[in-house]
């Protein structure tokens, strides 16, 4: 299964969904996207981790904890390489309207309330909430960005389709299901 798609997330929440403490994205279209406005293109993509924008005050406090056991997540790269080394796969993608529903994502994700809000109102009231389940690949990636890559988007097209290998997933299924069927249930109460 190749893969030319990534999605660029801040690396905290990288290493949140790496330890499987993370299983949705909050997604609202940055400033480079076509009329400002998420899409989702392909299913499955890469998770590339990225410096932009991070901000310890946005994080709850497991996020704030990955930042204190991570100090190098604030500071930029000393590389310009980026490893890609998780492979996502979205299982639901949903739209919320009602403001009151981001309250069911909370203990599934590293960003606060406040940073929540802040991302629905952006633009326009509303956001993409993207279940994922997430796997750590034998087959690490590396690649230089290019300008293409660069700024605030959510989609970077990689110079080629990359071999993840072989994926293990990171939650067990059983944990997964459970976990996916509590969000579901809550945000489509």
């Amino acid at each position: 299964m190749n893969c030319q798609l990534a999605l660029k997330e801040w690396n905290v929440v990288c290493e949140a969904i790496r330890r499987g403490q993370q299983i949705v994205l909050a997604r609202k279209g940055g400033i480079s996207e076509p009329e400002g406005e998420f899409e989702l293109p392909k299913d499955r993509f890469w998770l590339y981790p990225t410096y932009f924008h991070e901000a310890g005050s946005k994080l709850n406090e497991l996020g704030k904890k990955l930042l204190e056991d991570h100090p190098e997540f604030t500071q930029p790269p000393a590389s310009a390489e980026v490893t890609l080394d998780l492979v996502c796969e979205v299982v639901e993608a949903i739209y919320i309207e009602d403001e009151s529903k981001l309250r069911a994502s909370l203990f599934e994700q590293v960003l606060n309330q406040e940073a929540l809000t802040a991302r629905f109102h952006y633009r326009n009231p509303g956001i993409h909430l993207l279940v994922i389940r997430a796997y750590e690949v034998t087959s690490p990636a590396t690649v230089v960005p290019t300008e293409a890559m660069a700024g605030c988007k959510s989609w970077v097209e990689l110079a080629e389709s990359l071999d993840p290998g072989q994926l293990s997933p990171i939650v067990e299924e059983g944990s997964f299901e459970i976990r996916k069927n509590l969000l579901l249930s809550a945000l489509k109460a």
